[in-house]
C-alpha cells in the first residue's frame, strides 16, 4: 500500500501544477509560451541540475560498473523481463483506445514470450518478427480526453522529462502493474530500480554525446521531448498548427527518459 500512496501522492501533484500555469497574456510571451510550454522552467532547471548531479555521481558510476561486470546476453534478458512485465499495461490502454489489433498483438506477444521465453527472460516474440506496439495511459488521455498539448512541460526527479499528461499517465500506468499488486514492497522497489538502470545503462553513451554537443543540454531534451511526445500521442500536426517550432531533433525518446526501450 505504500508505494499506491506514493503514486496517489504524484498524480495529485500533477494536477497542482497544471493550476499553476496558465498562458502569459502578453503576445510575445504568449508565443513563446506555445513554443515551449515550459512555465516552470526555473523549478524545472533546479530540478535538471540535481538530476545531472546525481547521474554523474551516483548513477553513470553504476551504470558503467553493471555495463562492465553484467554480460550482455544477461542485461538482455533482464531488460526482456521487465519489457515482458509492462505488456498486460500495453494490453489494457490498447483495448481503452479501441486498438483492438495492438492489442491482440500484445497479447500474442506476451503469452509467447511468458510461456516460451521463460517468463519473458528471452524475446522469442521479437526473434520471429512479430510487431512491438506499446500504449500508454498518456496515449489514452490524448485519445480521448486530453489532444493537443500535453501540459507544462515537468522534469521530473530522477525520472527526466515529462509534460503533466504523461506525468498522469505514468501514475496511472504504475498502479496498473500486476507486479504493484502482488510483490513485496522491497522487492518492488529494487525490481524498479533494477529496471531504470538496465535502460539508463542502453541510452548513457548517447546521453552523454548529446550533452558535450549541446549548447543549452536543457533545451535540447525539452525540444526531443516535445517531439517525441507529439510523435507518441498522434499530436504532431496540431503541435505545429498551434505554431511551435519545427523540432530539430528525431530520437525515441523511451531511451532518453529511462521509461520503456523496446
Amino acid at each position: 500500500m505504500a508505494k499506491i500512496k506514493y503514486v496517489l501522492a504524484f498524480l495529485i501533484s500533477c494536477s497542482v501544477l497544471v493550476g499553476c500555469a496558465s498562458v502569459p497574456t502578453d503576445p510575445v510571451e504568449a508565443e513563446l509560451y506555445h513554443q515551449v510550454n515550459d512555465p516552470l522552467e526555473p523549478m524545472n532547471r533546479t530540478i535538471f541540475a540535481f538530476n545531472q548531479a546525481t547521474e554523474k555521481a551516483i548513477l553513470r558510476p553504476v551504470a558503467k560498473g553493471y555495463r562492465f561486470v553484467v554480460p550482455q546476453l544477461v542485461r538482455n534478458s533482464i531488460g526482456n523481463f521487465f519489457s515482458n512485465l509492462k505488456q498486460p499495461v500495453y494490453f489494457l490502454n490498447a483495448l481503452l483506445q479501441g486498438e483492438v489489433k495492438d492489442a491482440g498483438i500484445i497479447l500474442g506477444r506476451f503469452t509467447l514470450n511468458t510461456i516460451w521465453g521463460v517468463g519473458g527472460l528471452f524475446d522469442i516474440a521479437t526473434e520471429a518478427h512479430i510487431a512491438s506496439p506499446t500504449h500508454d495511459f498518456g496515449q489514452t488521455l490524448a485519445k480521448w480526453f486530453w489532444s493537443g498539448d500535453g501540459g507544462p512541460y515537468l522534469m521530473l526527479p530522477i525520472l527526466g522529462p515529462s509534460d503533466v499528461r504523461d506525468a498522469v499517465g505514468r501514475g496511472v500506468d504504475a498502479l496498473a502493474e500486476p507486479a504493484t499488486w502482488v510483490v513485496e514492497p522491497e522487492i518492488w522497489y529494487a525490481g524498479w530500480a533494477l529496471d531504470k538502470l538496465e535502460t539508463y545503462t542502453r541510452s548513457m553513451d548517447l546521453l552523454e554525446n548529446l550533452e558535450k554537443s549541446s549548447a543549452d543540454y536543457y533545451a535540447t531534451l525539452r525540444t526531443m521531448y516535445r517531439q517525441n511526445s507529439a510523435k507518441r500521442n498522434g499530436t504532431a500536426k496540431e503541435t505545429a498548427s498551434a505554431g511551435q517550432a519545427k523540432p530539430a531533433y528525431e530520437a525515441d525518446f523511451s531511451d532518453i527518459d529511462w521509461e520503456d526501450d523496446e
